[in-house]
């Protein structure tokens, strides 16, 4: 018996220990938000990129950002860049329009009253003001 156990524990500990930790592999929070490119604009030679970040786990934040290049999200996600503009959003309104302000790198939102309809946000798209 104590032949099984202490093989079961010689597994176990190496099983464990052969994990590879030392990859260099970030660990992440205990909540990942969710991001998505949700639509990018071009104006002149620039290129904006309207991102949409949902954070926490049973509170849910809404967010939106802008890039001047497009951004790619690690398995964390996180960007090696960072948004020229990030803004949460009022979840106890719809949100209508977002505008691009191209001169001050921003967002500028418009809402009205009542509660959004589940991710309307995530389809909204970006638009000249």
């Amino acid at each position: 018996m104590y032949k099984i156990i202490s093989a079961l524990i010689v597994l176990l500990l190496s099983i464990t220990s052969c994990s590879d930790q030392s990859a260099g592999i970030e660990e992440c929070s205990i909540t990942v938000d969710a991001v998505s490119i949700i639509d990018s604009i071009e104006l002149d030679d620039d290129a904006f990129y309207l991102v949409h970040r949902v954070s926490g786990w049973s509170d849910k934040t809404e967010v939106f950002e802008l890039y001047d290049e497009k951004p790619e999200f690690d398995h964390c996600s996180k960007s090696s860049i960072d948004p020229l503009f990030g803004n949460s959003l009022e979840m106890s309104k719809t949100l209508s329009h977002v505008y691009l302000d191209a001169d001050k790198r921003s967002l500028d939102f418009v809402y009205v009253d009542g509660e959004p309809p589940g991710l309307h946000n995530s389809e909204l798209k970006l638009e000249i003001k």
